[in-house]
């Protein structure tokens, strides 16, 4: 009966199990969806690096909650189009008016400017731009006390502002 005596099994080690993978393999498990996420994200910046008009750095414009209507508004608001050191865009007095210095006009809906290569560009709400830095242009509108576009950019703290009301038209 020595054949048919039980056999004392080994104690079950849970701390010295064999790996599931080499070390090589460890290191491949996270290599290569880094490797792919990093590749990925190069063909996303590639892509994204095209001709978009909203590309530059962006220009801080007021605007207020209308779109432009033909004809809307009496007032004159005119100027050369420009853009400050915080990015801010402005109408400076054309040359030989006697207007004030600088006029902060707040846009129609939808408009948005860019700063690229140094160029302030200008687009309506079609993304169709309309002027350039150093640009003469003219705009109809009104005036509106500065506390209605509060949460706007590039105001000044007190006073009405001018609100073009019409599109955006070269002076030659």
């Amino acid at each position: 009966m020595a054949d048919h005596e039980p056999r004392e099994q080994p104690a079950y080690d849970r701390w010295s199990r064999p790996q599931a993978l080499s070390n090589r393999g460890y290191v491949l498990a996270v290599a290569v969806p880094v490797l792919l996420a990093a590749a990925a994200f190069g063909v996303v910046s590639l892509v994204s690096a095209g001709d978009d008009v909203r590309s530059g750095v962006s220009v801080h414009l007021p605007v207020s909650g209308y779109a432009p209507a033909g004809g809307a508004g009496s007032a004159v608001i005119e100027g050369v189009l420009s853009i400050d050191a915080d990015h801010c865009a402005y109408l400076a007095p054309v040359p030989g008016s006697d207007g004030p210095a600088k006029v902060w006009p707040v846009w129609p809906a939808g408009y948005h400017a860019t700063l690229d290569h140094n160029r302030l560009s200008l687009y309506d709400d079609h993304d169709k731009s309309v002027a350039v830095d150093g640009d003469h242009v003219r705009m109809t509108g009104g005036s509106a006390p500065v506390g209605n576009f509060a949460s706007e950019p590039c105001l000044p703290d007190t006073g009405d502002v001018p609100v073009v009301q019409s599109d955006v038209e070269l002076v030659q």
